[in-house]
């Protein structure tokens, strides 16, 4: 078979890595994966560091040397530039402002690998613009696939039991519910995410006992058409039925230790801890302020919306 002068991609890297790991020679090493020896030796030369070879760090040298020569379409277009940049200052992603400006000029303006490109090129690094990106990090890695284990437990299947037209989203007024803690104080944040919108609900609550946090569900959720509710298997949800009767919705479970089944009101609440970490000092926000951080948030366009923000669809069905 001929030999292949080229560049590895990434699955090729994480073999080479795990050969490496297990004492593979070199030879043999370029036998399996069916390039030349001097590629490997290249690759080993130019992408490893003073820790060795690790195939993450391998593709952002990779990257970087790749894109070093290329004149981005952002250097070229100052106006776009700003733009780019003031959106991600605003907490706006790369794939957000590409389907923005898609959307307003009806053509792709700029490819969200484009900008990404530009983050992580040597003067986005001078700028330091991936720490406007959400996790901030300084290199950008390959997306990895988490593989879920098989928990043998006892599970409840009221979620089993939820009509299609909610699963698929198809019906505005369905909710996913859960609860956000902080440090040191029993105060917390009771989210709620509408499934079809995404527009999200942020309540301070002083507790976790099942009663008080039932009445201000009830409370706060009487205006918000709400049709359903899927909660996970928390004590602080223990006392479902007052809000099932109180606002006359059906209450759905998810399974034990499967809180990816409400996965809408997850993704919110990992939004909402950007803004209040953990160690946030929550006592000292009040109901307004959290929602003036939960507005931002709810105008703010998603791609699964087609770039409109959950307001605009969410007040589309109260209309």
């Amino acid at each position: 078979m001929k030999k292949q002068f080229n560049h590895l991609s990434i699955e090729n890297r994480i073999k080479l890595y795990e050969l490496l790991v297990i004492g593979e020679s070199i030879a043999k090493i370029a036998q399996i994966l069916g390039y030349h020896v001097s590629t490997i030796y290249r690759e080993l030369d130019r992408n490893s560091s003073k820790y060795g070879y690790r195939p993450d760090y391998a593709g952002q040298l990779y990257l970087l040397r790749r894109n070093e020569n290329k004149i981005s379409k952002l250097n070229t277009n100052i106006n776009l530039k700003e733009f780019v940049i003031a959106k991600l200052t605003e907490e706006w992603s790369p794939e957000l402002i590409s389907g923005y400006l898609r959307k307003e000029h009806g053509r792709c303006i700029i490819s969200h690998e484009t900008i990404y490109n530009y983050i992580y090129s040597k003067e986005g690094k001078t700028q330091k613009l991936y720490q406007l990106l959400r996790k901030k990090r300084k290199f950008r890695y390959p997306r990895i696939k988490r593989r879920r284990s098989n928990v043998k437990k006892l599970l409840k299947p009221k979620i089993h039991e939820r009509p299609n037209n909610i699963n698929s989203r198809e019906e505005f007024g369905h909710y996913e519910g859960d609860l956000i803690l902080f440090s040191k104080t029993k105060t917390n944040l009771i989210t709620m995410r509408e499934r079809k919108s995404r527009y999200l609900v942020a309540i301070k609550n002083q507790n976790k006992q099942a009663d008080s946090t039932a009445k201000l569900i009830v409370k706060h959720m009487k205006q918000k058409h709400i049709k359903s509710l899927t909660l996970d298997n928390g004590t602080e949800f223990a006392n479902y039925a007052h809000i099932s009767k109180s606002l006359m919705i059906d209450i759905y479970f998810c399974d034990p230790y499967k809180s990816y089944q409400k996965g809408s009101i997850e993704n919110g609440n990992k939004m909402i801890r950007t803004k209040l970490s953990r160690k946030s000092d929550i006592n000292t926000y009040s109901q307004l302020d959290i929602e003036i951080i939960i507005d931002k948030f709810n105008n703010r366009p998603m791609k699964c919306l087609a770039y409109k923000t959950p307001a605009e669809v969410f007040n589309e069905h109260l209309s």
